[in-house]
């Protein structure tokens, strides 16, 4: 059996222009392989490159013989010369002809010579090409995705993993500060809760080899991580709109955060929480956004603290250390003490802190043998009291505000993290990172975690993702 592929360009009057065969396929009916049906996936790469490559030629051409009269005489332009090009789409990299003109003698072209390609292909690559190394760039190790790419698409030549890097980082810096695509609040305008955490991956060694102007200039006595802040925004039970940065955080952060609420449709809420662990910086952006706003202390540090003292506490629980306490006053005073925290009471907890602390001192000098189990556990109650302390203006009753609806922790802040920078960044992925290219890839994984990076790719490149095809009716067994 032989099947001959053969393309047939016209006007869109039915009228063949040009015919060009592009391929036969050969099949041995007699000697056939048990599972042999269909074409094999080697074959429909080449095909697909092959009918890419005379499309492409064809488009070109037709291009360059509209624009080939002047404008303003009619007269056409004389070839000048021209060389052969190659360009990399996704389906394989092509060859065409790129002619130079000379210019018209009406003096309306304003040059010596004319490339009529010169604005319509800018670079040596597609843009289709580009936005895909850069999703799965900053999906998947740059070598994994390369290898991906290989595995299912014809080769674009000479590109390796080093390409995928530069085509992600490029189109990271490119969809930086673009607006978002869509208003994620349009009509009510709830009180905005505004989650703020931090999270870490490894900075690069600065070497000699393949370290650019961003890695030298950081060299020095510098921290071995980029700290990557992402801040999470949304109600309770709805999916949060995630922005995130791996620059150094600067006073520009409180800016930074009124525009992206400004961004997600909150410019006029009635109310900003913002929720943060203790870090002062992270804190200070409640009391600089331009709006009415409170900061509440993150519940999941404090719950983590308490954890560790009720973890040293409780070999020690069992005994009574004054007249009218019972037979588990330590543990009975650490339980008071931790639901005060819950509540709300500042004063409360306060003095019940000061009587757990009298209490660990009284069971280390009544129980020499469990001194240190004692001083472990005052060692985590005053890292706990100095962190609530330092913190205190910000302490709220969570009780009240979780059975409200709202939320009392990072959690969400937390998992977007993970998925923002665990998943690609730090988990099983041994790689290290420039700050600009952490950076790049942060703010690619935020658009596809929010569902706007193919938004962002048809805004450059309205084509892409668009079938712009016919069906022929008569041959079809169903419509569609």
């Amino acid at each position: 059996m032989r099947c001959t592929i053969v393309l047939e360009f016209d006007n869109g009057d039915g009228s063949v222009v040009k015919r060009v065969e592009v391929m036969r396929l050969h099949r041995l009916i007699d000697d056939q392989t048990p599972g042999d049906v269909g074409l094999s996936l080697s074959e429909g790469k080449s095909l697909l490159n092959c009918v890419q490559q005379e499309f492409v030629v064809e488009q070109i051409e037709r291009f360059c013989a509209s624009h080939r009269s002047c404008v303003d005489c009619g007269v056409q332009r004389r070839l000048h010369d021209n060389h052969c090009s190659e360009l990399k789409t996704a389906l394989g990299k092509v060859y065409y002809c790129r002619e130079r003109w000379k210019a018209c003698n009406c003096g309306a072209d304003g040059a010596r010579y004319v490339s009529p390609l010169k604005n319509y292909l800018t670079e040596a690559s597609t843009g289709e090409l580009r936005w895909l190394h850069a999703e799965l760039g900053a999906t998947m190790p740059y070598r994994q995705a390369k290898a991906v790419m290989d595995l299912l698409l014809p080769t674009s030549g000479r590109d390796n993993h080093v390409t995928i890097r530069n085509h992600t980082v490029a189109i990271g810096k490119s969809i930086q500060h673009a607006p978002p695509v869509r208003r994620w609040c349009e009509t009510e305008k709830p009180i905005a809760e505004l989650g703020i955490d931090v999270g870490y991956v490894r900075r690069a060694r600065c070497n000699r080899k393949g370290s650019g102007k961003e890695n030298r200039a950081e060299a020095g006595n510098r921290p071995s991580s980029i700290a990557v802040v992402v801040a999470a925004l949304g109600q309770a039970g709805k999916q949060p709109r995630v922005w995130a940065s791996a620059m150094p955080r600067t006073r520009r952060l409180n800016q930074e955060m009124t525009r992206f609420l400004e961004d997600s449709g909150y410019g006029d809420p009635n109310e900003v929480v913002v929720l943060t662990d203790g870090a002062r910086d992270l804190a200070g952006v409640a009391n600089d956004l331009p709006y009415d706003n409170e900061w509440i202390l993150d519940w999941a540090h404090i719950g983590r603290m308490l954890r560790r003292v009720e973890q040293a506490i409780a070999p020690l629980a069992y005994g009574r250390l004054t007249d009218s306490g019972s037979a588990f006053e330590l543990w009975d005073l650490f339980v008071r003490f931790r639901h005060y925290v819950w509540v709300g009471r500042t004063a409360a907890w306060q003095q019940f802190a000061a009587r757990l602390a009298h209490l660990l001192d009284l069971r280390e000098t009544r129980d020499p043998a469990v001194s240190s189990q004692v001083r472990k556990a005052s060692y985590s109650l005053s890292n706990v009291v100095t962190y609530l302390d330092s913190n205190a203006e910000s302490l709220i009753d969570y009780r009240t505000w979780q059975r409200a609806g709202g939320r009392i922790s990072t959690g969400f802040v937390e998992s977007s993290i993970n998925r923002i920078v665990g998943r690609r960044m730090c988990k099983s992925q041994h790689m290290r990172w420039s700050r600009v290219g952490a950076h790049s890839v942060v703010q690619l994984r935020v658009a596809l975690l929010n569902q706007e990076f193919h938004e962002l790719a048809r805004r450059q490149f309205p084509w892409i993702g668009q079938r712009r095809v016919t069906w022929p009716w008569q041959r079809t067994s169903q419509s569609f």
